[in-house]
């Protein structure tokens, strides 16, 4: 077979022509790759650059919100879902003295020297420390903002401003006292010369000389009334079990049981521990009771008895079967020198809902206890009057005598 020169020299003319075709389209496609990774490069770090911003500004904006979170004159702890603390600010770190974040809130409160109120809305740490508690649900995220207010100083003043309150009343007490105590008084002075005369026969001694102890008790009350009522009602903290106060308060009023009136004390079976100032509980119940004996009238019968009052509380009810209060005093009973009686102080009652106040509870008249003035005591068919003190219990820990014999 013939070859023929020419044409293998244009085949491979062709072929080098193709090759350098595909050359040139290859370095196209390469220098077209290069350009967009040269592009993809400076867009990705484009986008690093972004995200580093963006890092650094949310950085800068934590540290910011923490400064100010640390800033805040409140304290502030941020629970999770499941009660644990995702984060606190340093107020409330310093007043809870310890580590928050990672902890759960419920076992802060248990080995924390803490005292929550009844109502979760106060804490005293370390009995001194006192802070309001206020809490707020982020609905979206499941968390809860627990918000802490130091009241210590606020309280301390409102305090303060309580007793020089009090303070600022005695010149109108002064006088007051001033005509009440007269009275007792110049009778006092006149039993008490009527028992130098020689002439006097033993009964008219023995007589004399319960009118002079009469009216040296009606002086004693209007002191200790007086003192009690400046003095504020809580001087201590201490506990006080309910069956040792009851038991006080009848030796106490023992000897003092008006002619033909009665005293009986029911403790209902209720057993438990109260924290506050013993002597001042004792003074209120005795204030409660003497004030059944004068209002009552003779013979009136004076019930002491404790109840329950759910579970971290207790009432002591104080029950006459006397006439009961008059609805246009009744208002104004546990006011300061307002008083039903005459030759009563009104302190009695102002003093006795003090010392309720200063414990951490209240003092008040039932309202079985008012009748019209316009009625009769038997139109009235009143029942007596009925005041109720309610203490709140230590720990909320509450025994019967039918459950501990069960």
């Amino acid at each position: 077979m013939t070859k023929h020169p020419e044409s293998d020299q244009a085949r491979l003319e062709s072929a080098f022509a193709a090759f350098n075709q595909l050359s040139e389209q290859l370095s196209g496609a390469y220098r077209d790759l290069e350009q967009r990774a040269a592009g993809l490069a400076e867009e990705l770090a484009r986008s690093r650059r972004e995200k580093e911003r963006q890092r650094a500004e949310k950085e800068r904006l934590a540290e910011r919100l923490a400064a100010l979170l640390d800033s805040l004159p409140g304290g502030v702890v941020v629970l999770d879902r499941s009660g644990a603390i995702r984060q606190s600010n340093a107020p409330a770190r310093e007043w809870l003295g310890r580590a928050l974040d990672g902890s759960r809130w419920d076992e802060v409160l248990a080995e924390t020297d803490l005292d929550l109120s009844d109502d979760g809305s106060e804490l005293t740490v370390a009995g001194r420390t006192q802070l309001t508690v206020a809490r707020s649900r982020v609905a979206d995220r499941g968390e809860t903002i627990i918000l802490l207010t130091d009241v210590t100083e606020q309280r301390r003043l409102a305090a303060e401003l309580d007793q020089n309150r009090r303070l600022a009343a005695m010149g109108e007490m002064a006088a007051r006292l001033a005509h009440q105590v007269r009275t007792p008084l110049s009778a006092a002075l006149l039993y008490a010369d009527h028992l130098t005369t020689r002439e006097l026969d033993t009964e008219q001694r023995e007589r004399f000389g319960e009118r002079l102890l009469g009216r040296l008790r009606d002086l004693e009350r209007m002191t200790r009334d007086m003192l009690g009522f400046v003095r504020g009602g809580c001087r201590q903290s201490d506990p006080v079990a309910l069956a040792d106060l009851l038991g006080r308060l009848d030796e106490t009023l023992a000897g003092t049981v008006p002619e033909g009136s009665r005293l009986k004390i029911d403790h209902g079976g209720v057993r438990g521990v109260i924290q506050g100032d013993a002597q001042a509980l004792l003074g209120a119940l005795c204030n409660l009771v003497e004030n059944a004996w004068n209002a009552g009238g003779p013979g009136v019968a004076v019930t002491v008895q404790l109840r329950l009052s759910g579970a971290s509380a207790v009432e002591i009810w104080v029950i006459d079967d006397g006439p009961g209060v008059p609805d246009e005093l009744a208002g104004r009973l546990f006011e300061p020198f307002v008083s039903g009686r005459p030759g009563g102080t009104g302190l009695g009652l102002a003093v006795a809902a003090s010392v309720a106040e200063a414990h951490g509870g209240n003092l008040r008249l039932s309202e079985s206890s008012r009748h019209s003035s316009r009625q009769s005591s038997k139109q009235a068919s009143s029942p007596g009057a009925r005041f109720v003190l309610r203490l709140p219990l230590v720990g909320r820990r509450v025994e019967q005598a039918s459950e501990a014999m069960a």
